[in-house]
């Protein structure tokens, strides 16, 4: 007598129960994409995090202007231990100013994200998407190479954020 190896048996076995499985049970198997970004500009909020933005933008472009010139100088080695030490100075002036506005900015990006991550939850589960990726992320990943159209429901997800 030919004996089966047991993980062979369990797939084969579930190879049959499978299809009998899938009939008796409504399951979720699509993927699906949207666009992250477009989605959270698309949100009634999201003028607020902009607003917050440009001030950041006011205040850290004259910041970025006295560190290029500075930055250059210490790259090509030409930079004295004076602007050295003033390029310090301003970098941690740049990273705490840089800090101070992102510390505005999360509390009001939260409720958008969160807000935006229950209308993709919505939409995905109402037209039978088991699982929804940024299509941004899975396309710098080369993790999905082709997407057909009907899978974006970026569109769908920004009508549900306007209701």
């Amino acid at each position: 007598m030919k004996r089966f190896p047991l993980a062979a048996l369990l797939l084969a076995l579930g190879a049959l129960l499978t299809p009998m499985l899938a009939q008796n049970k409504n399951v979720a198997t699509r993927l699906g994409f949207v666009d992250a970004d477009a989605l959270v500009q698309a949100h009634p909020d999201y003028k607020k995090v902009q607003d917050l933005q440009a001030q950041a933008r006011k205040e850290l472009a004259p910041l970025e202007e006295k560190l290029k010139p500075l930055d250059q100088k210490i790259r090509s080695g030409q930079a004295t231990a004076k602007e050295r030490q003033d390029y310090e100075a301003l970098l941690k002036t740049y990273q705490d100013t840089l800090k101070k506005w992102q510390d505005r900015q999360n509390p009001v990006l939260k409720p958008i994200l969160e807000e935006v991550d229950q209308a993709i939850a919505k939409v995905a589960k109402a037209q039978g998407f088991a699982v929804v990726m940024s299509r941004q992320v899975a396309a710098q990943s080369g993790l999905v190479v082709y997407a057909d159209e009907d899978t974006d429901l970026t569109q769908a997800v920004i009508k549900e954020l306007k209701k």
